[in-house]
């Protein structure tokens, strides 16, 4: 198993990397530095063709590609969250959300935005959940992390 030193700030960037979703660009984390680096897939310039044969080159080796969080992560954040709030009423409400019906995040966030606190305590724990996801993801690579 690789260890992997990094900062906390590194390790955020590769947090938010994963958090992220951009049509037409792909993300890979460099095991060697900690880098994340961007990928375009479309009108690429010679510095993303320079990239790209780099990655080919260490794919799965030096350069991973980053996953990306899917839908079905962020729904079971909220059903999960949801079962942690203490307020009755709006947890009623938000499971009366989560039971179905269109625009589901849209409206879970407009109803926690009425309690501030909540909704920050919301975020809070959809950072931890992404923090673990991305950890669990460098363990299935063989990488160990090390925060400094």
């Amino acid at each position: 198993m690789k260890e992997l030193k990094l900062t906390k700030q590194q390790f955020q960037e590769i947090v938010d990397a994963y958090d992220m979703y951009v049509e037409g660009i792909e993300s890979f984390l460099n095991i060697e530095t900690g880098d994340v680096v961007m990928l375009r897939t479309f009108d690429r310039d010679e510095e993303d063709e320079e990239l790209s044969e780099a990655i080919e080159e260490g794919f799965n080796e030096i350069y991973f590609r980053l996953p990306k969080r899917e839908s079905d992560e962020g729904y079971t954040d909220m059903v999960d969250f949801a079962e942690t709030v203490e307020d009755k009423k709006l947890q009623s409400t938000l499971m009366h959300i989560l039971s179905g019906g269109k625009k589901i995040f849209r409206r879970f966030k407009d109803a926690l935005s009425s309690d501030r606190e909540q909704l920050e305590r919301y975020y809070q724990f959809v950072e931890e959940q992404n923090r673990k996801r991305v950890s669990d993801w460098l363990e299935s690579i063989e990488v160990k992390l090390i925060l400094e």
